[in-house]
């Protein structure tokens, strides 16, 4: 388990329709990047709008996050595992 502690987050707005101006409406909500402190150590994150829904509270900010890092540290066993090549 990862100790998680939210400092910032910062919502990324882009019109889906070219050459058109961005305004902050949930249509043209793109992606968010959050700051957060994870085991001591700060990170940046960024989640695409099909990763975290514009209305996502603090909790579900830290479970995605959680989410991710266990996947990295999946992805990193992985790859740490010796391969039986005889």
């Amino acid at each position: 388990m990862n100790e998680i502690t939210l400092k910032a987050s910062y919502i990324q707005w882009k019109n889906p329709i070219i050459g058109q101006p961005t305004r902050p409406v949930k249509d043209h909500y793109y992606a968010r990047r959050i700051v957060a402190i994870v085991n001591g150590e700060e990170r940046q994150f960024r989640f695409l709008s099909a990763e975290i829904p514009l209305e996502a509270t603090e909790e579900d900010m830290l479970a995605t996050i959680e989410e991710l890092l266990q996947s990295e540290q999946v992805e990193k066993e992985k790859e740490e595992q010796p391969t039986n090549a005889e």
